[in-house]
Order: structure tokens, then C-alpha cells, then sequence
């Protein structure tokens, strides 16, 4: 019979543990245009989310955050149906990115809060991940 430190304390076990389990994804930081909070995000989760906002909010005057949360749904669901975090917390935060990157601005028109690219369509280059 082996004794407890060679069932727990075994090369092959020593070895398998010091694998690495999974690759670090690359991230980025997005900050918030007022406050200047800084979070992580995947990349692999950002420039989806980005282009979908993009997209989006291309040939718009303007559109509520409903309307572009809407879109963006739309568009995450078709080209990565395997995403089940919540679109509309990626929406906000990587918009307020793109507000503070001077890509995406906020106004108000007839009372309503509304979203829109701030520099024009044809200067933006949308990254082509689907």
C-alpha cells in the first residue's frame, strides 16, 4: 500500500498542477468619461460589443439607450450565440468608453437622451471580427 505522501505529493500530480489551466485572454481598459474609473475587458468580448455599438449607431441621428441596447442585442446574439453575459452591462460600459475615446457622445433632443457617433462614419474604422 503507498503511503499518504505518495498518493498526494506524487510527481505526475506535481507536474498537473503546475499546467497551466487556461490561457490569458488580452485585455483592455475601458475607462468612464466622467468619473475616470478604470475597468478590464477581454478583447475578445470588447471589439465584438464596440462594432455591434458602432454598427448601430452608423447612419443615426440618434437613438435611446434602449434602442441601441436593442441593437446591439440583435447583433451579439446572431454572431456569437454562445455569449451569455449581460449585453446590455457591455453596452453601457463600452459606450462610455467610446464617449470618453470622443467616438460616441451623448445629447439630448425633445427630452429624450440620445447616443450618436460623434466623428464622422466614414473616419471610423470598424473592426471586422464575425
Amino acid at each position: 500500500m503507498r503511503s499518504i505522501d505518495e498518493r498526494f505529493f506524487s510527481k505526475k500530480k506535481m507536474i498537473d498542477m503546475a499546467k497551466p489551466t487556461s490561457l490569458k485572454s488580452k485585455k483592455i481598459i475601458v475607462a468612464h468619461p466622467v468619473t475616470g474609473t478604470e475597468r478590464q475587458f477581454d478583447v475578445a468580448i470588447y471589439e465584438p460589443v464596440k462594432a455591434a455599438i458602432l454598427q448601430s449607431l452608423k447612419g443615426s441621428k440618434g437613438k435611446t439607450f434602449t434602442e441601441l441596447t436593442n441593437d446591439v442585442i440583435k447583433i451579439i446574439r446572431k454572431k456569437m450565440p454562445e455569449f451569455k453575459r449581460s449585453v446590455p452591462w457591455y453596452t453601457i460600459s463600452i459606450r462610455l468608453d467610446l464617449e470618453t475615446k470622443g467616438i460616441v457622445e451623448t445629447f439630448i433632443e425633445k427630452g429624450k437622451k440620445l447616443n450618436r457617433l460623434k466623428i464622422k462614419p466614414h473616419n471610423i474604422s470598424i473592426t471586422r471580427l464575425f
